[in-house]
């Protein structure tokens, strides 16, 4: 579905060289600067809570033979998918282990800064008679903050935005060929093994094959189709044939826990069931984790004098036998304090919260006040917390204080911090807005809203923890609607040469 045009082609090529270098000497600046300086304290450079699971993963991989980033959680074994922990693997492997976390954080400036250019062809195969409109999406995303926040931690944001991007490229830019279909298979695969829930990329895919081929009435759709299945395949099938191998059950993704050893099911009920009434679990696990009385949840938690008791009675249980209370109050979470396994198997304290827990009833007494809150308040269920998170997701202009990533910037940043959330909250009106505006670019117009419909959805309806990274895949792929929408509003032609580029149909 393809056809070449001659359109005008009137701004210098330099012009993309300039926004390269802008976009790579911020990343630069960031990683060397700022991230210390003005976001990140300095022991936590390039590392967060959750990157310890990643390193320790193909480290242990390599030392010993065993994929796992905890010895003493069998679940930590498939709690990460490879994709991430090969990636960093790759750079543990070529700069030893004293260089791989920087490395890895330079390899991701590299790719992000790629993936401008990747922003800039997307537009430039979507608006090829407007060509500002995509120097303008170049320079977006070049600047984005919220992107380049993330390009020095060692995590997966920044790589699964990258290859989301590449993704609707790859898509935009269809040859109906074996290279081409097996390639995008395996592109597939990769996101997925990077970000589990970038899984949604693979359903739309194929619907958007069914209707390309619909088009062309349906010739060669099955076999290009079965081409994707066989890449995608061949990249992913490993994993969870391995999972079953060494486990004897399915496991496509990762268990549920994900092997952490502080996510056991008296957290995670009581998480859930937070998520009834609140969208912000950490004042309340605080009240559990470090007060001794009684909790004071709201009034609005409860229907019944029986259920407000009843929420008590947990909060003791949790307190004296929660596995997962007792980790994070601790503060023992599976990262490289488990690499001396003999050590915390011989502490007492360990052992007992450890092997004599009451876990099942914790979890199943916080999942009863679940479903009576779910019966009696389905209004509220379904619409307060995440319609509360939905405007967190557009509107948030703070950074909390209790997250993995903290101590936050001091006061002296908070107005440009705020600035920076209302530049974000414009650009998201905008990519939105284009969605529905912008005529005459289906294809790329449902592709996006599909995979930014389904993280705003999911994150924000079903899964309810609302982080921002969280939508940082949806977030990138919105900055090109709202290119398209700038656009509109510039001229369509500037003086120049004109030259050929070849369109989608």
């Amino acid at each position: 579905m393809l056809m070449i045009s001659t359109v005008p082609n009137r701004i210098a090529p330099s012009w993309l060289l300039a926004i390269l270098l802008l976009g790579l000497g911020l990343r630069v600046a960031f990683l060397l600067k700022g991230t210390a300086a003005i976001y990140y304290s300095p022991e936590l450079f390039v590392l967060n809570g959750d990157s310890s699971s990643y390193t320790l993963a193909f480290e242990n991989l390599w030392c010993t033979g065993y994929y796992t980033f905890d010895f003493l959680e069998p679940d930590a074994a498939f709690g990460r998918l490879p994709g991430y922990p090969f990636f960093y693997g790759a750079h543990w492997l070529l700069f030893g282990s004293a260089w791989a976390a920087p490395a890895t954080a330079w390899s991701q400036v590299l790719l992000d800064t790629a993936a401008i250019g990747l922003v800039f062809l997307i537009l430039q195969r979507l608006e090829p008679h407007r060509p500002r409109t995509a120097y303008l999406g170049a320079l977006l995303y070049a600047t984005y903050p919220f992107i380049i926040v993330w390009v020095p931690v060692i995590g997966t944001e920044v790589l699964s935005a990258d290859l989301t991007l590449l993704w609707l490229w790859a898509l935009l830019n269809w040859r109906p060929n074996v290279a081409y279909a097996l390639g995008l298979g395996m592109l597939l695969a990769l996101s997925i093994l990077v970000r589990e829930y970038m899984g949604i990329l693979l359903p739309i895919t194929f619907g958007w094959l069914l209707w390309q081929y619909w088009l062309a009435r349906g010739k060669g759709l099955l076999r290009y189709a079965t081409l994707v299945a066989v890449g995608f395949g061949l990249l992913y099938g490993g994993w969870p044939v391995r999972n079953y191998l060494l486990a004897h059950r399915i496991i496509l993704l990762k268990p549920k826990a994900a092997g952490y050893a502080n996510q056991t099911p008296d957290v995670d009920e009581f998480y859930q069931w937070i998520h009834c009434w609140t969208p912000d679990e950490n004042p309340w696990l605080d009240s559990v984790l470090i007060g001794k009385g009684t909790v004071r949840f709201p009034a609005a938690a409860f229907s019944s004098a029986a259920s407000r008791a009843q929420a008590q009675r947990l909060v003791a249980l949790a307190r004296q036998c929660g596995s997962g209370f007792w980790m994070l109050r601790k503060g023992i979470d599976s990262g490289p304090r488990y690499h001396n396994a003999a050590a915390m198997l011989a502490d007492t304290a360990y052992q007992r919260h450890h092997f004599h827990h009451c876990n099942a009833e914790i979890g199943a007494g916080f999942q009863a006040l679940r479903q009576q809150f779910m019966a009696e308040h389905p209004f509220r269920f379904w619409l307060d917390v995440p319609l509360r998170n939905l405007w967190k997701a557009f509107f948030k202009s703070t950074l909390t204080t209790d997250q993995a990533l903290a101590p936050r910037p001091a006061i002296p940043y908070a107005g440009l911090l705020r600035l920076l959330f209302g530049y974000r909250t414009v650009l998201l009106l905008l990519g939105w807005g284009g969605l529905l505006v912008v005529k005459g670019r289906g294809e790329a117009r449902w592709l996006v809203a599909a995979v930014a419909g389904f993280l705003y959805v999911y994150i924000c309806f079903i899964y309810r923890g609302l982080e921002m990274r969280y939508l940082l895949q949806a977030d990138v792929l919105l900055l090109v609607p709202a290119a398209l929408w700038l656009g509109r509003w510039w001229p369509a032609t500037l003086p120049g040469p004109a030259a050929k580029r070849a369109v989608v149909a």
